[in-house]
């Protein structure tokens, strides 16, 4: 019994193994000099997927990728073969490389697929900042696009656990799976969506349907958190009581 115990653990640890994603994080390029609290976007990344066990994160955002000035200023099509010729030298299966582009005022965040040698994901961030040079809103709208990669590239969802308070045929508090390993925070808003399937010329696609929002109201621990229902307890508490998964996306 214990050998069996022993094997199915073995088993499962090999599974988790080989299902992992090797994946890099780079700091953000940017003129010297220039937005020095962009610096910090690397170190956020890292901590997004850190505890997430389908990761394997290398955090290289001390290990400059492009030291020389010169091949900075070479095209977007140079800059994409380097990374990728970096990845497959250091056996990486993903690499993020963020770009600050002054003119526009933007951040670019891109997820590079080694195998594929392609940008897979590039969200443009806007790059506000208070009167004192504070950024403003950005690591909000970072949390935003990093969902919205996990969700798209790597089918990563914040699911909606269960329904803990409820009035009245309403909702009124929600379990999620986000927390403190997410960067969850007390206040911040959220949608709240079901996935509906729509038939288009033969193919079956998913869909986001929005049925209501919420905010958190306090992060339980790394892995969970109380949602206050602020819109839409009636559909909210009718699809969970009918046993449908919900889901949760950040509000802009």
């Amino acid at each position: 019994m214990r050998i069996l115990f022993i094997f199915f653990n073995l088993v499962l640890f090999l599974n988790i193994l080989v299902a992992q994603n090797r994946l890099a994080v780079y700091e953000v390029e940017r003129p010297a000099g220039e937005a020095a609290y962009l610096d910090e976007v690397a170190s956020h990344i890292v901590s997004a997927y850190a505890n997430d066990d389908r990761f394997i994160v290398i955090d290289k955002a001390n290990s400059q990728m492009i030291a020389s000035e010169q091949d900075r200023q070479k095209n977007e099509e140079f800059i994409d073969g380097y990374i990728v010729q970096q990845g497959i030298q250091e056996g990486f299966d993903f690499c993020y490389y963020s770009k600050y582009l002054p003119t526009e005022k933007k951040l670019s965040v891109r997820l590079y697929d080694v195998a594929k040698g392609t940008v897979i994901a590039n969200k443009f961030i806007p790059v506000k900042t208070s009167l004192i040079g504070k950024p403003k809103g950005l690591f909000l709208e970072l949390d935003q696009a990093l969902a919205d990669i996990n969700e798209r590239v790597f089918e990563v969802r914040t699911e909606v656990v269960r329904m803990t308070e409820d009035k009245k045929n309403k909702a009124k508090i929600l379990l999620v799976a986000t927390g403190y390993n997410q960067n969850a925070k007390a206040g911040q808003p959220y949608e709240i969506y079901q996935l509906v399937e729509e038939k288009v010329g033969g193919k079956v696609l998913m869909r986001k349907e929005v049925v209501g929002e919420g905010e958190i109201k306090e992060v339980e621990d790394g892995n969970f958190s109380n949602l206050k229902v602020t819109d839409g307890n009636g559909d909210i508490y009718t699809i969970l009581k009918a046993g449908k998964n919900l889901y949760l996306k950040h509000k802009k």
